[in-house]
Order: structure tokens, then C-alpha cells, then sequence
């Protein structure tokens, strides 16, 4: 059955390196569009203002990753959690990624802070406590690129964590069907993760770049993680 999926980008300006890869909407449409052919994605780069005429149109949106901070008051930011808010209240299905895993969070009562280790850029592996019925084929650890100095630090009233790590206990969590938020990065391949290491490797410890340089190195879980976000929404679409 054709879903029609928008993919609400929030990326603000670019980097000299993004030119060379895919936007964020790209990555996103064609990672889950290999798991669904038929289903149909439209971007929005909310951040610039460009938001879908009838959001609640469409079957299900993917709020993807960015340097802003939820906590920042941009009119843009509060537009987005307004969304958020409305889609929650209709139960209509999201996912967030990064900074969308923590505007969902933030819309819907949580709280987002500074993270103690402060820039995380590499891989991090979280350990799922829970497994829900569409997390198939089961895993109890899965291992994501990273990139984020935020974190949740609190859940929304309602939410239930899946699985953390000591560095960010809140890595992902559910909202009853029709939310799902995780803050690692699925999307991202590991050309970008290359390139992003060396246009933040002035911004690092030289021990933290290098860390996440050898991080890198190995394998991603992001096959398996979309398996499981394209079971996520089938869950989530009513019948």
C-alpha cells in the first residue's frame, strides 16, 4: 500500500563538506524507501521555512538531525514542536532522529540539556531494555554513528524508554504506537562521518578525534535500524 511519508528537514545553513553528499531528506528517502519501494517521501527544510501545506495529510513524518538546540527560542523551532504537539494529539505517526527525537521530547513535556561529555561524534552502541514487536529481527545491542552535545534528559509524560548507554540514558524511547525517537544517526554513511570527523576536528581533543576516527572504522547497525523504523510505521498506520 503506497504511504505518503514527509520528511521534515531542520538542518540550519550547510557546511562546506555537506555539498558533497545527499541532504538529510535524501538520506532519509532512500534508506526507508529501500525498505518500502512504494511508499512516497517529500522533504520540508522547516528550518528555512518551508513546511508541508497539510501536515496531517500524510501518513507518517521523519523529523531529522541538526546543529540548533531545541532550547533555542527561533520561531521556526517553536513551529515545529507546535506540529509535534498537534500530530501527538491525533496520534498521527513521527520519528525523530537527533535534534527531532529531542523536539519531540521537548514538545511534549520532556526536557533536553547539555551533554556532561559535551561533543559525541563517532559510533555509539545502545543497549535496548526493552524490544518492542516490531524491533524484528531482534537485537538486544544496535550501534549507530553519533553527533550531538544535547541529549534528553527527560522523557515526555507517557513515553517509555527502549535503551540507552552510560553517556545518554534516554538513547531512544516510544510514545505509544505512533512516536519513535532515537538520537543516533541511521541515516548517516560513513563517507559523511569521515568528513564530518575532519570538519569538526579542530573543534576536538585530539584523544576525542582520535577515538572517534577508530569508532568509525567498524560497522553501523543502520540496515537493521531501518528494518525496523519501515515495521515501526506499518505498526503505527491505522488499518
Amino acid at each position: 500500500m503506497t504511504r505518503r511519508i514527509a520528511i521534515l528537514t531542520t538542518f540550519e545553513g550547510d557546511l562546506p563538506f555537506t555539498a558533497r553528499h545527499p541532504d538529510d531528506g535524501a538520506k532519509v528517502a532512500a534508506a526507508l524507501g529501500a525498505q518500502r519501494p512504494d511508499w512516497h517521501f517529500d522533504t520540508w527544510r522547516v528550518s528555512d521555512e518551508h513546511w508541508p501545506d497539510d501536515a496531517a495529510a500524510y501518513d507518517g513524518i521523519v523529523i531529522t538531525g541538526s546543529p540548533a538546540s531545541v532550547n533555542d527560542d527561533k520561531p521556526w523551532i517553536a513551529r515545529l514542536k507546535q506540529l509535534i504537539r498537534e500530530r501527538h494529539a491525533h496520534r498521527g505517526a513521527m520519528l525523530g532522529i537527533c535534534f527531532g527525537h529531542q523536539a519531540i521530547a521537548s514538545a511534549l513535556g520532556g526536557r533536553v540539556a547539555n551533554s556532561p561529555q559535551g561533543l559525541r561524534v563517532g559510533t555509539v552502541t545502545t543497549r535496548l531494555d526493552r524490544l518492542e514487536p516490531w524491533m524484528q529481527p531482534p537485537k538486544g545491542e544496535i550501534t549507530l554513528y553519533a553527533a550531538h552535545d544535547e541529549q534528553v534528559v527527560e522523557l515526555p509524560f507517557g513515553a517509555e524508554r527502549l535503551g540507552g548507554d552510560a553517556g545518554c540514558v534516554n538513547g531512544c524511547f516510544r510514545l505509544d504506537r505512533h512516536v519513535f525517537a532515537l538520537q543516533y544517526h541511521p541515516e548517516f554513511s560513513h563517507a559523511f562521518m569521515i568528513d564530518l570527523l575532519d570538519a569538526f576536528g579542530e573543534k576536538l581533543a585530539p584523544e576525542v578525534l582520535a577515538l572517534g576516527r577508530a569508532q568509525v572504522a567498524g560497522g553501523v547497525d543502520a540496515p537493521l535500524a531501518w528494518q525496523w523504523i519501515a515495521q515501526f510505521f506499518d505498526q503505527s498506520f491505522p488499518a
